[in-house]
């Protein structure tokens, strides 16, 4: 099957496994990441829990079927700790792993980021030479992506229209945001400095526990 290469957001892929890129210490602070632990919160823990017990490993891969509706999640761990930047051969013995393992795990189709490039600062042509090369050898459809920080995603127009019909005084009631904190997350969205999850997460202001509460109460809120 043929690799394609795609500028965008991976979670508007159709895949049936999507990749996160992940570290061995049980944090989820940054980037793709980050965002998969705001969609799939009993992923997170489950995840924390693996990291505690040492079984998040480099050149291992952990695949995630739990959630109904909603893509297989296969955890690749692409650093070690979150602090310090990804390794080239880190990223080689995981797609080694995958091209071994992927067929028994009933893997279908996948979309994979550019394991490694952003935050884990390793060169983009030569992480996409490597994943061309193993990728190559299966017989699946697989999408990789490049990360446009301006693309929407398949969430965030609804996560927007939700949050935008709520008062500060219901958001504080109900999540325990303060009103500045709702203030903010309003004003980003209102003003169109964000399309995606991704790109409202990096904003500087803004916690992980608010968006957590942001995320958990507004995609979950009965409609």
């Amino acid at each position: 099957m043929a690799i394609k290469h795609i500028k965008g957001n991976i979670f508007n892929s159709k895949c049936q496994t999507i990749v996160n890129t992940v570290n061995c210490v049980g944090v989820m602070g940054k980037g793709i990441a980050f965002v998969h632990r705001l969609r799939y919160p009993r992923m997170y823990e489950e995840y924390k829990e693996h990291c505690k017990n040492k079984l998040i490993k480099t050149g291992s891969l952990w695949l995630y079927t739990k959630q109904e509706n909603a893509p297989w999640i296969l955890s690749f761990p692409t650093k070690f700790h979150w602090k310090y930047p990804s390794k080239i051969e880190w990223i080689e013995q995981g797609l080694q792993k995958f091209v071994e393992t992927y067929d028994k795990k009933g893997i279908t189709s996948i979309a994979f980021p550019l394991l490694g490039t952003h935050n884990g600062g390793l060169d983009t042509n030569q992480v996409k030479r490597l994943m061309d090369d193993y990728l190559g050898k299966c017989s699946i459809d697989i999408e990789i992506y490049d990360y446009d920080p301006n693309a929407n995603d398949d969430l965030f127009a609804s996560f927007k229209a939700k949050w935008l019909s709520l008062d500060e005084k219901t958001i504080k009631a109900e999540t325990g945001i303060q009103p500045q904190y709702a203030r903010k997350i309003s004003e980003i969205i209102q003003n169109g400095e964000a399309n995606s999850m991704i790109s409202l997460a990096n904003y500087d202001g803004i916690g992980e526990k608010t968006l957590e509460k942001a995320f958990n109460y507004v995609l979950n809120r009965p409609k």
